[in-house]
């Protein structure tokens, strides 16, 4: 596993001093954050190969763009053009998504139908592009928790479309193990958070979730992909960034210790 930095976490910065950030404190890639200031309202084709030119000139890759487009918008596929256009000029295979729709319990009936159906669509559209759609994970979209995302991805059955994985700390919240037992190798990409007794973000290494146990689980279901920083919290963001990657590589080094004993 390799770990990233989603640029959102320093929103309050430009996306050049997010990626020199995420260099300087050895990130292995980026996530673009799909939002100005790291990304114009407008398609500019010069600003993205700026900006893959100057990922790659820090010794990083580009993990996703992190798009916010969802089947449900209007003119949905136009949207979803230009965001696999941004995708591809970023040189990344990996399209963040989203389902839209509300929450899973409160989707409506036809709301739920053109999801489905568009997705369906949209996934075998990025098949012939050689993109993968990567779902997020989120209150207040359907794919709200591993059994509404798992029905999504059952219905489409599709290799283009994966899933993000992510804990949830509202109320009644898949509990994370379990979640990533469900969804297994449709996993594509993690955003690492974690919070306190009462729902307040915090540190990675801080919070309820274990992530010893949900780094090794990821590991058991043969996942090899990114373990993101989405969120930083603390007084001084640099310093608690810096705790986070050091605590996440910390994990994947002691996976990997403990494979290499096992053979």
């Amino acid at each position: 596993m390799k770990v990233g930095l989603c640029t959102i976490a320093f929103r309050e910065r430009s996306l050049e001093d997010v990626i020199s950030i995420a260099s300087d404190y050895g990130f292995d890639g980026v996530e673009i954050w799909g939002k100005p200031p790291h990304m114009p309202e407008e398609y500019d084709v010069k600003y993205i190969e700026k900006v893959r030119n100057l990922v790659s000139s820090k010794g990083l890759e580009v993990t996703a763009f992190g798009s916010y487009v969802h089947p449900l918008l209007s003119l949905h596929q136009k949207h979803f053009e230009v965001a696999a256009n941004i995708a591809q000029g970023l040189g990344t295979r990996l399209l963040r998504i989203w389902s839209g729709g509300g929450s899973s319990k409160s989707i409506l009936p036809t709301d739920k139908r053109s999801l489905f159906f568009r997705l369906s669509s949209l996934s075998q559209w990025a098949q012939f592009r050689e993109l993968t759609l990567g779902l997020e994970m989120h209150d207040n979209n359907f794919s709200d928790s591993a059994t509404t995302t798992q029905e999504l991805l059952d219905y489409v059955k599709s290799p283009a479309l994966k899933t993000y994985w992510q804990p949830s700390f509202r109320s009644g919240a898949d509990d994370p193990i379990e979640s990533i037992e469900l969804l297994g190798k449709k996993i594509i990409n993690v955003h690492a958070q974690n919070a306190d007794e009462n729902g307040k973000g915090c540190g990675l290494a801080d919070g309820i979730i274990d992530y010893n146990e949900v780094v090794q689980k990821l590991a058991d279901i043969g996942y090899d992909g990114y373990l993101e920083v989405e969120f930083i919290h603390g007084e001084n963001k640099l310093s608690a960034l810096q705790r986070d990657r050091d605590f996440l590589v910390s994990l994947t080094d002691t996976i990997a210790y403990s494979s290499s004993q096992n053979i």
